[in-house]
C-alpha cells in the first residue's frame, strides 16, 4: 500500500463528484439534438462495457476471498486489466465522440474529466 486507502478512497471519491459536475455542465451547452445523438450513438457501448466490467468485478471479489500472496498476485493481474479496458474504452469513446463530429468544448471537457478518473483510479489502486 503506497497510498492509505482512506485517502485514496477519497480521492477518488472527490474525483468521481468534479468529474461529474464537469460533464452535466458541459453536456448543458449541447444542443438537444446533439444530446439525443450521443444517447443513440453509445447504447450498444453501454451493454458491451458491462461484460468485461463484470468479469473484472468477479476478479475482484475472488481475490478478497484468497490468501495474501494468491491475492498479490491476482492484483498484479487485476490492475493492467481495470486499466486496460479502461483505457480501450476510453480510445473507443473518443473516436466515436470524433466522428459524430461534437462540439470540440465538449470533446475537451469529457477527455479531461476521462483523464481525471483515470488518474484517480490509478490512486485508489495505489491505496489498496
Amino acid at each position: 500500500m503506497i497510498i492509505p486507502a482512506p485517502v485514496a478512497f477519497g480521492v477518488f471519491i472527490a474525483a468521481v463528484i468534479v468529474s461529474r459536475i464537469l460533464q452535466e455542465r458541459a453536456l448543458r451547452r449541447l444542443s438537444t439534438e446533439e444530446k439525443g445523438r450521443l444517447v443513440e450513438a453509445f447504447s450498444a457501448y453501454r451493454m458491451f462495457a458491462l461484460l468485461p466490467l463484470a468479469a473484472i468485478a468477479g476478479l475482484y471479489f475472488a481475490m478478497s476471498q484468497l490468501d495474501a500472496l494468491t491475492t498479490a498476485t491476482m492484483l498484479a493481474i487485476y490492475v493492467p486489466l481495470a486499466l486496460g479496458f479502461a483505457v480501450v474504452m476510453q480510445v473507443l469513446v473518443y473516436r466515436k465522440l470524433r466522428k459524430l463530429s461534437v462540439d470540440p468544448a465538449y470533446l475537451r471537457v469529457y477527455s479531461g474529466c476521462r483523464l481525471l478518473m483515470l488518474v484517480a483510479f490509478v490512486v485508489l489502486m495505489l491505496g489498496v
